[in-house]
């Protein structure tokens, strides 16, 4: 990632939420009035921001599907026709993850991969599988990225978040919690909630990389620049050459005045990259310190 895209990506992150550190919490930026204390309406910090957060409405799954459907040619609508009308109430629970999964296939042979992702997770969640429920959040996430419409997007968050937390609920993971973080923050918008799984990662593991990683680059354009040099630190201990360790520390050191710290983290950088382009956009960079 080139170095200036990487500062970009504090920016958009500090635009998103304000953090919730440890003790430290600021609160985000809204006209509303601030509760009076900081669970004054009960609730986690996050369950608190997602009040106010505005949320759009989940596009509705039936319209979704019959619109994907008109896409297909009509043997593929034959197809996946037949394959739904095998998923029947009456069915042994064995034979309907079985038919799910078979339809979630077709979907994904038919190059929609948000429609597969929904069948993948109803398979999981009837089968208690951690891997098709965890493997459903991936292609969503996926997806989500490159959605415009909100309100498609606010469905795949919902379907993604409903996986993880089942996955979660199966079998607590660090990958997990971070996929369910990355949701939130930058699929509904629900920062809070998105440090909150992070926090809980962190708490349990000082030293997890992906966590800190990311509570590093958020808590630079937070401001809250001690911290995120003690993220950055940590991080180096465990994994001298973490290339996002490097550059958010140099960015947090820069935006404390010590441009020859920031500097020389820089120069590392481009050491442990090995890459001209990348070294001369930093070295550009650097010029406009």
């Amino acid at each position: 990632m080139k170095p200036v895209h990487f500062i970009a990506i504090f920016v958009a992150l500090g635009l998103i939420a304000a953090l919730y550190f440890g003790g430290n919490t600021l609160k985000p930026k809204e006209n509303k009035p601030a509760p009076a204390g900081p669970m004054a309406g009960g609730g986690t910090p996050g369950e608190m921001q997602a009040s106010m957060v505005d949320i759009p409405e989940p596009a509705n799954f039936d319209t979704l599907l019959a619109n994907a459907k008109m896409k297909l040619s009509p043997a593929a609508q034959a197809e996946i026709s037949r394959q739904e009308n095998t998923i029947t109430r009456g069915d042994v629970k064995e034979q309907k993850v079985l038919a799910l999964e078979t339809l979630a296939k077709l979907w994904q042979n038919n190059k929609n991969r948000a429609i597969a992702a929904y069948y993948f997770a109803e398979s999981g969640k009837l089968e208690n599988s951690q891997k098709k429920l965890n493997f459903a959040a991936h292609l969503l996430a996926e997806e989500m990225h490159e959605e415009k419409n909100p309100n498609y997007k606010q469905w795949m968050a919902t379907v993604a978040i409903s996986s993880l937390q089942q996955s979660i609920a199966l079998n607590p993971s660090d990958t997990s919690r971070i996929d369910l973080a990355d949701i939130y923050i930058n699929g509904t918008g629900e920062t809070m909630k998105g440090i909150e799984q992070l926090l809980t990662i962190v708490r349990q593991d000082s030293t997890n990389i992906p966590a800190n990683v990311i509570l590093g680059r958020m808590a630079v354009e937070s401001g809250q620049l001690d911290k995120a040099i003690a993220r950055g630190e940590t991080i180096l201990r465990v994994d001298k050459n973490n290339i996002e360790a490097h550059l958010f520390l140099a960015e947090a050191y820069k935006r404390k005045g010590d441009t020859q710290k920031a500097k020389a983290l820089f120069e590392e950088a481009k050491t442990i990259m090995k890459n001209p382009s990348f070294s001369k956009d930093l070295d550009a960079y650097m010029k406009t310190f």
